[in-house]
């Protein structure tokens, strides 16, 4: 059975001769698969040293099990998608823009991991898929690697990923929030675009809270608290 590896921060070369050397395979900069694991006393030091996430394939798919109150963190099957861009600074703002958009769990700037979960009943919400996220970054002339049916190899791996994501949601509803405080102060016509901007970004964390809450089951209570406490600002 497979592993994959992802190092969320940048090997030195010699360890990447390491790796290489073991039958490890480099398929993106930041994530590596052991089709044949061989977890040596280096290899196995290796790994630790550095910050992981491993993830290993199954055969079925399985749902999310969050259980707050006895400390159960396990985000089910996944789809692991990671994707290298053309340097073109638009389209890198392009991708940003979707990924904004998506309900995916950030490893690295570039690797993203997806619920398994029905997307087509978001298909007339601003959700952006797994499948349409691989299709606009090959329309961009990115490479992508979409790899389906993992999970995550450790538990504590899963509470480390959800922590991630809820630090990078409340910092998404804090800039709304104050930008939502300022906008009073703020001239006209830049004001209409800013405006417009908020009120997109309301819509797109309103639509991903949702899916958190009801495909995977995170507690997002304070989040859509907060959410309703801008909105409300908004409309006075």
């Amino acid at each position: 059975m497979p592993f994959y590896i992802v190092f969320r921060s940048t090997l030195k070369p010699s360890d990447i001769r390491l790796l290489l050397a073991h039958g490890y395979e480099r398929i993106h900069k930041g994530l590596w698969i052991a089709r044949y694991p061989n977890l040596t006393p280096r290899i196995d030091v290796l790994i630790s040293s550095y910050s992981t996430i491993v993830l290993k394939t199954s055969r079925s798919l399985r749902s999310s099990v969050i259980d707050y109150e006895r400390g159960v963190f396990d985000l089910g099957s996944l789809i692991l998608i990671a994707y290298d861009l053309p340097c073109d600074p638009r389209i890198r703002k392009a991708v940003n823009r979707l990924i904004r958009r998506s309900p995916c769990f950030r490893l690295s700037p570039s690797i993203y991991l997806f619920p398994h979960a029905r997307y087509e009943k978001y298909d007339n919400t601003l959700l952006i898929s797994p499948n349409n996220l691989v299709k606009n970054i090959v329309l961009y002339g990115g490479k992508v690697a979409c790899i389906p049916r993992l999970s995550l190899l450790n538990a504590s791996s899963a509470k480390q990923v959800i922590d991630e994501f809820n630090a990078l949601l409340a910092k998404r509803l804090e800039n709304i929030y104050q930008t939502s405080l300022k906008l009073k102060d703020i001239q006209k016509l830049k004001w209409m675009k800013i405006l417009s901007e908020t009120r997109l970004e309301i819509k797109t964390l309103n639509v991903l809270i949702k899916f958190f809450e009801r495909e995977v089951g995170l507690n997002l209570k304070d989040a859509r608290s907060k959410l309703r406490k801008i909105t409300r600002i908004l409309a006075q």
